[in-house]
């Protein structure tokens, strides 16, 4: 076996073993998209706190790796992505630095029935106020705006 397959499997292995030990944490899909897509499973590492159902604990200045497994119920070429911060229903704020083309973090294009698993390192910058919020996810279909959504809850930490 080559250096670099070596290599290239010691370092595929090593994210199994990282995404394995992520916890499965609590979320909420939001009003009017399960019609349209199922959130299978969320992850959050590190987030210990999910073993006993509460807030993942965010630190500041360290970035957090997430992942979710959703199945849409429509075709999409492709995504794009959103993660706000949910200060009432009628008041989203968005964190401006996230990736927007979700393609970037899963497979594109998405088909109705097809499971897909969407990863990303999410930046907790300095400058996010320590406090407790409801975040809301979302990949959505720039065509049909067909949309897999959640809401979950953190608590950025020092």
């Amino acid at each position: 076996m080559s250096l670099s397959l070596s290599l290239s499997l010691s370092l595929l292995l090593l994210l199994l073993v990282a995404l394995a030990h992520a916890e499965v944490i609590n979320f909420h899909t939001c009003a009017g998209t399960e019609e349209q897509c199922s959130i299978d499973e969320i992850r959050v590492d590190p987030c210990p706190q999910a073993l006993e159902n509460l807030a993942c604990r965010i630190r500041r200045r360290r970035p957090a790796h997430m992942s979710f497994k959703f199945t849409p119920k429509f075709d999409a070429e492709k995504l794009e992505a959103s993660l706000n911060w949910v200060k009432s229903e009628a008041e989203l704020l968005p964190l401006v630095t996230l990736e927007k083309d979700a393609c970037k973090s899963t497979s594109c294009p998405v088909k109705a029935g097809v499971q897909h698993t969407y990863a990303i390192q999410v930046p907790i910058e300095s400058k996010f106020p320590v406090s407790t919020y409801t975040i809301r996810w979302a990949l959505q279909d720039p065509v049909s705006s067909k949309r897999c959504c959640f809401n979950m809850d953190i608590k950025v930490v020092r």
